[in-house]
């Protein structure tokens, strides 16, 4: 009965707002057991089942549910089964910020949290985690700082993108500490944390100016709501059976979602799955689901598998897990290879930053993805498990063709490996895009460069955009390996471009403007280079 409601109200058109703010009043979700002793009958019906549980805290209250469709957004969730409309669809995309919320995991410092983009990112997300909405962020009688900087500054007028700015401006504020210790923000603060979220009415002004003054209302702490009633902690391990399989999540159409714990784990489910969606950061998936309304019959969620979010430094690599996110790797690039960690801010928006992974953006195959080119120039080598052994494969033999690579069926790729950069080396990156912020490239471009008393020992030139993979550009290598480091190298070397790369005309650029922008990132990449400036993102 519950179920027939809950698709009644999909089919609501979305501009009868009051009619289903009425309803999420009057509905209860369709499993919404609260604390801690619901949380044991839960488990014990999983277990009874062999179905597993999505549990979560929700603005303070904990939530379970054994129905979930493993295709199921956040966004979807919240505002078909729990009736909450709080948190908008703008894109389904993940590219306007509408429908940004903050999810907290509960770490030895506490719950720390991370905006993301709820209508591309799916339920798995949120199990044993903390899900905040605009609507649960303040204390009773109170709005939180960015909300109430929000309406002193004036910084909604149609209102669909604010409860996205609002929870930007909420994680910004929790994670600069201004709750314990108010200071200002700079504004370089500011427009990183919103350059997710897009307004077409205020022109950002209030919204900047509601930023800065959060520091100066009453301050709010938002753990203090998901802790709402008592900081639970949950055992992972409670949903492994003692067989070592991970349980399934299934929905009534029988679409199944495994969550392994453990690189084993993975393998045994993919030997029984091994045409499984793979699923990490989940942004290309999501749009698969939103934009193309695919359905997966099995995913498997690669996220809670720590081994693949590692990374180390060896003598002389940096050794990247699959999982690692760009907010992540960010970091854990900065020092060895700070051209690329600039690039990373050139990537998505910061809710996508925080979902998105190193391994999805290479394996996902896209000719239009921003890091494959980087790796190529650095000569990776990409590390593959499955049920057949691990092999390694540089990434100059992974593509195949189009979405194509030699990734077997119940194989993952589990990490990338590059070579420090060493004196006489360098990388230079450029993303080209119409937005600077959260766009993608119409050309990627990645030099690296080992030029050793003015000759040039060697070049990896690898671009983006310009074929049906990330390509190599390997003629124009060739005119600048043993060559002096001069600006007629550079100029002569360009005209090999059109030997190696046959780009496509569409929306984002014309074939003849990404001929000519590569061969003048050649001559720039010189420029900066002989300045002394390589590896600015421009």
């Amino acid at each position: 009965m519950l179920d027939q409601l809950v698709r009644k109200l999909q089919r609501i058109p979305r501009t009868e707002f009051s009619t289903e703010i009425q309803l999420c009043r009057a509905m209860p979700p369709r499993i919404r057991f609260q604390g801690v002793q619901a949380a044991r009958i839960n488990r014990a019906v999983g277990q009874k089942t062999g179905v597993s549980v999505i549990r979560f805290n929700l603005n303070g209250r904990w939530i379970e549910d054994n129905k979930i469709d493993p295709n199921c957004t956040i966004l979807k969730y919240l505002r078909t089964t729990m009736m909450q409309p709080d948190a908008k669809e703008g894109c389904a995309a993940g590219d306007c910020g509408a429908c940004t919320l903050m999810l907290g995991e509960m770490t030895e410092r506490g719950i720390e949290y991370r905006t993301l983009n709820a209508c591309i990112a799916l339920m798995a997300n949120v199990h044993e985690r903390y899900l905040l909405t605009p609507s649960g962020i303040g204390r009773a009688g109170q709005l939180h700082p960015a909300q109430q900087a929000m309406v002193d500054c004036h910084g909604s007028q149609c209102g669909f993108c604010t409860p996205g700015f609002v929870m930007s401006l909420a994680n910004l504020y929790q994670q600069t500490g201004q709750y314990e210790q108010q200071s200002a923000l700079s504004d370089e603060q500011i427009h990183a944390a919103l350059s997710g979220n897009l307004c077409r009415c205020t022109g950002y002004r209030p919204i900047i100016e509601a930023a800065h003054k959060m520091a100066a209302l009453p301050a709010c702490d938002v753990s203090e709501v998901s802790a709402r009633n008592g900081v639970q902690t949950f055992n992972p391990q409670s949903d492994v059976p003692a067989d070592g399989s991970p349980a399934a999540l299934q929905d009534v159409d029988g679409r199944r979602l495994f969550m392994p714990l453990t690189e084993e784990q993975l393998k045994a489910l993919l030997r029984d799955y091994p045409d499984a969606c793979l699923w990490a950061g989940g942004t290309d998936v999501g749009l698969e689901i939103t934009q193309r309304f695919k359905q997966f019959d099995t995913i498997i969620c690669l996220n809670r598998i720590s081994t693949l979010a590692r990374t180390q430094v060896l003598d002389e690599q940096l050794w990247l897990g699959a999982g690692v996110t760009y907010s992540q790797a960010e970091h854990e690039l900065a020092d060895l290879f700070p051209s690329f960690a600039q690039l990373l801010h050139r990537i998505g928006s910061r809710q996508i930053r925080n979902m998105g992974t190193l391994g999805g953006n290479i394996a996902n195959a896209s000719p239009i993805g921003d890091t494959p080119p980087a790796f190529l120039a650095l000569n990776a080598t990409l590390e593959i498990d499955g049920n057949h052994g691990r092999r390694e494969v540089a990434i100059d033999d992974f593509y195949l063709g189009y979405k194509q690579t030699v990734l077997q069926p119940g194989e993952y790729l589990r990490a990338i490996r590059i070579n420090k950069l060493q004196s006489s080396e360098s990388l230079t990156l450029h993303k080209i895009s119409k937005r600077y912020d959260d766009d993608i490239s119409a050309v990627m471009f990645a030099l690296f460069m080992d030029v050793q008393n003015g000759i040039i020992k060697n070049a990896r030139l690898a671009c983006g955009g310009v074929a049906a993979t990330p390509l190599r550009a390997q003629k124009t290598e060739q005119a600048l390996i043993g060559q002096p480091f001069s600006e007629n190298t550079f100029l002569q070397a360009a005209n090999f471009i059109g030997q190696d790369y046959q780009p496509l005309s569409d929306v984002r650029a014309s074939k003849e403007y990404r001929l000519q922008v590569t061969r003048n990132l050649l001559l720039k990449s010189y420029l900066e280079l002989t300045a002394g400036q390589a590896g600015g993102a421009a």
